[in-house]
Protein backbone atom coordinates (compact mmCIF):
# COMPACT_ATOMS: atom_id res chain seq x y z
CA UNK A 1 0.00 0.00 0.00
CA UNK A 2 1.56 3.28 -1.02
CA UNK A 3 0.38 6.67 -1.29
CA UNK A 4 1.11 7.14 -5.06
CA UNK A 5 -1.93 9.14 -7.14
CA UNK A 6 -2.65 5.96 -9.09
CA UNK A 7 -3.20 4.05 -5.71
CA UNK A 8 -5.72 6.98 -4.22
CA UNK A 9 -7.37 6.73 -7.96
CA UNK A 10 -7.78 2.55 -7.20
CA UNK A 11 -8.96 2.69 -3.78
CA UNK A 12 -11.42 5.69 -5.42
CA UNK A 13 -12.25 3.54 -8.26
CA UNK A 14 -13.22 0.92 -5.51
CA UNK A 15 -16.54 2.92 -4.30
CA UNK A 16 -16.99 3.12 -8.46
CA UNK A 17 -16.92 -0.82 -8.42
CA UNK A 18 -19.53 -0.98 -5.20
CA UNK A 19 -21.77 1.70 -7.08
CA UNK A 20 -22.10 -0.85 -10.21
CA UNK A 21 -22.58 -3.57 -8.48
CA UNK A 22 -24.99 -2.28 -6.54
CA UNK A 23 -26.53 -1.06 -10.08
CA UNK A 24 -25.97 -4.81 -11.06
CA UNK A 25 -28.43 -6.01 -8.56
CA UNK A 26 -30.98 -3.47 -9.06
CA UNK A 27 -31.24 -4.68 -12.74
CA UNK A 28 -31.36 -8.23 -11.86
CA UNK A 29 -33.54 -7.92 -9.62
CA UNK A 30 -35.94 -5.31 -10.15
CA UNK A 31 -38.27 -7.46 -12.08
CA UNK A 32 -39.06 -8.98 -8.63
CA UNK A 33 -39.86 -5.81 -7.14
CA UNK A 34 -41.90 -4.66 -10.38
CA UNK A 35 -43.68 -8.26 -10.11
CA UNK A 36 -44.49 -7.78 -6.48
CA UNK A 37 -45.83 -4.13 -6.77
CA UNK A 38 -47.70 -5.01 -10.20
CA UNK A 39 -50.39 -2.79 -9.71
CA UNK A 40 -48.36 0.71 -8.42
CA UNK A 41 -44.49 0.18 -10.24
CA UNK A 42 -43.57 3.32 -9.21
CA UNK A 43 -43.65 2.80 -5.19
CA UNK A 44 -42.28 -0.80 -6.03
CA UNK A 45 -38.89 1.38 -7.82
CA UNK A 46 -39.05 3.61 -5.28
CA UNK A 47 -39.22 0.95 -2.45
CA UNK A 48 -36.52 -1.35 -4.33
CA UNK A 49 -34.05 1.88 -4.68
CA UNK A 50 -34.07 2.04 -1.03
CA UNK A 51 -33.14 -1.41 -0.29
CA UNK A 52 -30.56 -1.53 -2.60
CA UNK A 53 -29.32 1.94 -1.20
CA UNK A 54 -28.81 0.47 2.12
CA UNK A 55 -26.91 -2.45 0.33
CA UNK A 56 -25.01 0.02 -1.48
CA UNK A 57 -23.60 2.02 1.63
CA UNK A 58 -23.15 -0.85 3.75
CA UNK A 59 -20.64 -1.78 0.41
CA UNK A 60 -18.71 1.45 0.42
CA UNK A 61 -18.82 2.12 3.80
CA UNK A 62 -17.07 -0.99 5.28
CA UNK A 63 -15.15 -0.88 2.14
CA UNK A 64 -14.07 2.69 3.28
CA UNK A 65 -13.27 1.74 6.95
CA UNK A 66 -11.04 -1.55 5.74
CA UNK A 67 -9.00 1.25 3.63
CA UNK A 68 -8.39 3.13 6.78
CA UNK A 69 -7.25 0.98 8.71
CA UNK A 70 -5.26 -0.30 6.56
CA UNK A 71 -3.62 3.18 5.71
CA UNK A 72 -3.25 4.08 9.24
CA UNK A 73 -0.96 0.78 9.76
CA UNK A 74 2.41 2.22 10.43
CA UNK A 75 4.40 -0.08 7.97
CA UNK A 76 3.30 1.64 5.48
CA UNK A 77 3.89 5.30 6.43
CA UNK A 78 1.49 6.94 4.89
CA UNK A 79 0.10 8.97 7.29
CA UNK A 80 -3.48 9.71 6.08
CA UNK A 81 -5.94 12.35 6.58
CA UNK A 82 -8.95 11.66 8.37
CA UNK A 83 -10.97 13.60 5.49
CA UNK A 84 -9.30 11.52 2.73
CA UNK A 85 -12.34 8.78 2.09
CA UNK A 86 -14.37 12.41 0.75
CA UNK A 87 -11.50 12.34 -1.79
CA UNK A 88 -11.67 8.63 -2.52
CA UNK A 89 -15.84 9.02 -2.78
CA UNK A 90 -15.14 12.11 -5.06
CA UNK A 91 -12.99 10.14 -7.16
CA UNK A 92 -15.29 7.03 -7.25
CA UNK A 93 -18.25 9.85 -8.25
CA UNK A 94 -16.52 11.13 -10.95
CA UNK A 95 -16.97 8.16 -13.74
CA UNK A 96 -20.81 7.67 -12.51
CA UNK A 97 -21.21 11.45 -13.24
CA UNK A 98 -19.31 11.47 -16.51
CA UNK A 99 -21.22 8.18 -17.58
CA UNK A 100 -24.79 10.47 -16.39
CA UNK A 101 -23.78 13.35 -18.46
CA UNK A 102 -23.68 11.08 -21.78
CA UNK A 103 -27.61 11.81 -21.21
CA UNK A 104 -27.27 15.31 -22.20
CA UNK A 105 -25.22 14.53 -25.66
CA UNK A 106 -27.35 11.79 -26.55
CA UNK A 107 -29.92 13.38 -29.55
CA UNK A 108 -32.82 11.47 -29.88
CA UNK A 109 -36.29 12.30 -31.68
CA UNK A 110 -38.84 13.02 -29.25
CA UNK A 111 -40.92 10.01 -29.40
CA UNK A 112 -37.93 8.14 -27.99
CA UNK A 113 -37.41 11.32 -24.87
CA UNK A 114 -39.56 9.08 -21.97
CA UNK A 115 -37.25 6.26 -22.78
CA UNK A 116 -34.13 8.96 -22.50
CA UNK A 117 -35.18 9.81 -19.02
CA UNK A 118 -36.19 6.30 -18.56
CA UNK A 119 -32.40 5.15 -18.53
CA UNK A 120 -31.24 8.37 -16.86
CA UNK A 121 -33.32 6.75 -13.60
CA UNK A 122 -32.18 3.53 -14.16
CA UNK A 123 -28.60 3.88 -14.12
CA UNK A 124 -29.40 6.14 -10.87
CA UNK A 125 -30.65 2.72 -9.47
CA UNK A 126 -29.94 2.87 -6.00
CA UNK A 127 -30.30 6.26 -5.28
CA UNK A 128 -33.83 6.69 -7.37
CA UNK A 129 -35.35 7.13 -4.14
CA UNK A 130 -33.42 9.92 -3.14
CA UNK A 131 -33.89 11.65 -6.86
CA UNK A 132 -37.26 11.37 -6.37
CA UNK A 133 -37.93 12.70 -3.27
CA UNK A 134 -35.53 15.94 -4.05
CA UNK A 135 -37.09 16.32 -7.23
CA UNK A 136 -38.96 14.94 -10.28
CA UNK A 137 -36.16 17.04 -12.72
CA UNK A 138 -33.53 15.92 -14.18
CA UNK A 139 -30.63 17.71 -12.16
CA UNK A 140 -31.87 15.60 -9.20
CA UNK A 141 -30.21 12.41 -10.46
CA UNK A 142 -27.09 14.48 -10.94
CA UNK A 143 -27.29 16.20 -7.55
CA UNK A 144 -28.04 13.04 -5.26
CA UNK A 145 -24.05 11.58 -6.49
CA UNK A 146 -23.23 13.53 -3.96
CA UNK A 147 -24.46 10.97 -0.99
CA UNK A 148 -22.04 8.81 -2.32
CA UNK A 149 -18.64 10.99 -1.61
CA UNK A 150 -20.49 11.38 2.14
CA UNK A 151 -20.86 7.98 2.42
CA UNK A 152 -17.52 7.19 1.53
CA UNK A 153 -16.23 9.82 3.67
CA UNK A 154 -18.11 8.79 6.82
CA UNK A 155 -16.97 5.25 6.34
CA UNK A 156 -13.32 6.47 6.31
CA UNK A 157 -13.98 8.59 9.29
CA UNK A 158 -14.91 5.74 11.26
CA UNK A 159 -12.44 3.32 10.24
CA UNK A 160 -10.19 6.06 10.89
CA UNK A 161 -10.81 6.58 14.51
CA UNK A 162 -12.36 2.97 14.91
CA UNK A 163 -15.65 3.57 15.68
CA UNK A 164 -17.78 0.97 15.05
CA UNK A 165 -21.51 1.23 14.91
CA UNK A 166 -22.60 -2.61 15.88
CA UNK A 167 -20.33 -1.99 18.92
CA UNK A 168 -21.52 0.96 19.95
CA UNK A 169 -25.01 -0.26 19.24
CA UNK A 170 -24.25 -3.51 21.36
CA UNK A 171 -25.03 -5.95 19.24
CA UNK A 172 -21.18 -8.01 20.07
CA UNK A 173 -22.19 -7.17 23.76
CA UNK A 174 -24.36 -10.98 24.00
CA UNK A 175 -21.70 -12.65 22.18
CA UNK A 176 -18.63 -11.39 23.68
CA UNK A 177 -19.87 -12.49 27.29
CA UNK A 178 -21.13 -15.98 25.87
CA UNK A 179 -17.59 -16.68 24.48
CA UNK A 180 -16.16 -15.50 28.21
CA UNK A 181 -18.14 -17.78 29.72
CA UNK A 182 -17.92 -20.75 27.29
CA UNK A 183 -14.32 -20.73 27.70
CA UNK A 184 -14.15 -20.70 31.51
Amino acid sequence: MDNKLWSQIKRGLKVTGDYFISLLIFGVFSSIALSIFKDNMERGIFVFSIILFLIMSSMIYTGMIDTAIREKRPQYNINPPPYKGFLYGIIGTIPIFLIQLIYYTVRVPEEFLTLKRRVLQAFTGPLYWLARFISREVWAYHLVLLVIPVIAGLGYLAGYHEFYILRKLGVFKKTQKNSKTKGK
